[in-house]
């Protein structure tokens, strides 16, 4: 038999004949004559009343009573987010995993309830912008108490709403308890023996509802995933010595025991279904407005082809030095594309629209910015405050060019004042030109990505260096990078593809390799 815990929230009563599977399994504790097990250990046992206790309602009227709310605030909720706020509601803690720009933000924002007490999010200081915008959208009379420095103040962290940074947690003095607490960009909490993790299980011990978001799976990697999932489901997962040992993919050595990867990795899927929503980009495409994705590629004179003829062949013959040749090649080949990456994004301004033009070095950047009158340059050797600065004073401007580089995509940062966004390098890591790509989307209307693509050689191949790092890694965490990468392939390689021109890119992979 099994049944609702009466008194815990996601625990579940089990007589000791049913609880045989779990045995030996982190996570499964003695109470009374029973065991008990938290929601996320039921899927692994084969019992007829597990489905039933596990259904996800979804109702219709709900929904529908969600959108009169939100509709006189200027906004209505996507299916994938009243999806999310369906399956977060039942839950005490939830890890959100869905790919960035699908609703996260609001989603979480949305399960709150005033009545019930506090709403405390605790996301990067870049992220502030965005919480505070949205949290006004959904509640317009929202008393906010902003933690912007390190010090502590107990008259924000008592207000109705309160946003607060990483860097304040170790600070964080007194016990609360709010009703909903948020961690955004939850990857930060990994380290299970930092000063900030510790703070933020001590956060989470009093709040009624836990929700973890992030676009960066690490259900793959155990044990950085063991202190979030016991923030959200403290006791479920056992200790980190247990968790790790049936994870972790334990190996002994003269050392002791050392963690490689993942082991029972079907166990751990299983088990993290019931705390863990995720949707890819590919699994809502047709939830979300479309991307228009174009290819331009941008000329090289014959001054500078023999130049990076050069680089392409040291590339072939010092083979012990691929990177940093290879590194040369790509910072003078994006110098050249500069007039090019202008030329684009200045038609853009020219129509009276913002442009967002991406790079990934900051020489380029630089050189983009000054030949673009009126536009502003973040990367990430500008301190947070002044990049938030920079971005406000941006959106502001009806027609101007926001130049970025590519290290600080991978904060939660909203770029989406501007509909076109304009690559003019084109990155290794599919991942980060996801990431990057996904930063000027917005729900309510479609946007155009424009990859600007030197003509020669090595440029054109590093398509292929993306498309053999595709096809290698697991869809996690690659989201929209898919589609941006197969409009570059047909751009550049067309239906027919050459052999002999792939030599250079594989041989050259095998050597960085």
């Amino acid at each position: 038999m099994i049944t609702k815990h009466p008194t815990k929230r996601d625990w579940f009563r089990i007589d000791v004949e049913d609880a045989q599977p779990l045995f030996g399994r982190p996570g499964l504790k003695i109470e009374g004559a029973r065991f008990i097990a938290h929601r996320n250990m039921l899927p692994l046992l084969d019992h007829p009343e597990v489905a039933k206790l596990l259904a996800q309602p979804q109702s219709s009227k709900t929904w529908a009573a969600r959108d009169a709310r939100t509709k006189p605030l200027g906004f209505t909720l996507r299916a994938t987010q009243q999806q999310a706020i369906d399956f977060i509601m039942p839950r005490r803690g939830v890890l959100v995993g869905d790919d960035m720009r699908l609703g996260k933000t609001l989603t979480a924002i949305m399960t709150h309830d005033p009545s019930r007490g506090q709403f405390i999010v605790v996301a990067p200081l870049s992220a502030r912008g965005v919480w505070l915008g949205w949290i006004k959208r959904a509640f317009p009379d929202a008393d906010i108490g902003v933690f912007t420095s390190r010090k502590f103040d107990p008259v924000r962290a008592a207000k109705p709403f309160v946003f607060a940074h990483y860097d304040i947690l170790a600070a964080w003095q007194g016990i609360y308890k709010p009703a909903t607490l948020v961690f955004d960009e939850a990857h930060m909490l990994g380290n299970h023996k930092t000063k900030r993790t510790a703070a933020a299980a001590i956060l989470a011990s009093g709040a009624e509802r836990v929700i973890a978001l992030t676009g960066t799976p690490i259900w793959d990697m155990p044990p950085d995933l063991w202190s979030l999932a016991s923030i959200l489901a403290p006791a479920a997962w056992g200790s980190y010595y247990e968790f790790c040992q049936r994870y972790g993919a334990p190996v002994s050595t003269a050392y002791g025991t050392t963690y490689t990867g993942l082991s029972n990795g079907d166990e751990l899927k299983e088990r993290m279904r019931e705390v863990m929503i995720r949707r890819r980009w590919i699994d809502v495409a047709e939830d979300v407005p479309p991307i228009t994705r174009s290819v331009v590629i941008a000329d090289i004179d014959e001054r500078e082809r023999r130049k990076l003829d050069i680089y392409s062949e040291k590339l072939k013959s010092e083979r012990t030095n691929t990177a940093g040749n290879l590194a040369a090649y790509r910072k003078q080949v994006s110098l050249y594309k500069v007039p090019t990456i202008c030329a684009e994004a200045g038609k853009v301004i020219a129509r009276g629209e913002p442009v967002v033009v991406w790079t990934w070095h900051k020489e380029t950047a630089a050189a983009v910015a000054a030949k673009l009158p009126g536009s502003f340059m973040i990367h990430g050797d500008i301190p947070a405050e002044e990049r938030e600065r920079r971005i406000t004073a941006w959106r502001a401007t009806p027609a101007s060019a926001l130049v970025a580089t590519m290290a600080v995509a991978q904060v939660a940062l909203d770029f989406s004042h501007a509909r076109i966004t304009v690559f003019g390098e084109i990155e290794y890591v599919p991942a980060i030109l996801g990431q990057a790509e996904m930063r000027t989307f917005s729900p309510t209307r479609g946007m155009d990505a424009i990859f600007i693509v030197a003509n020669h050689l090595v440029e054109q191949r590093i398509v292929r260096a993306l498309i053999n790092k595709l096809s290698a890694a697991d869809p996690l965490g690659v989201g929209a990078a898919v589609d941006a990468i197969d409009a570059l392939r047909d751009a550049v390689l067309g239906p027919q593809d050459d052999g002999d021109l792939d030599r250079l890119f594989e041989d050259l992979l095998a050597s960085a390799a």
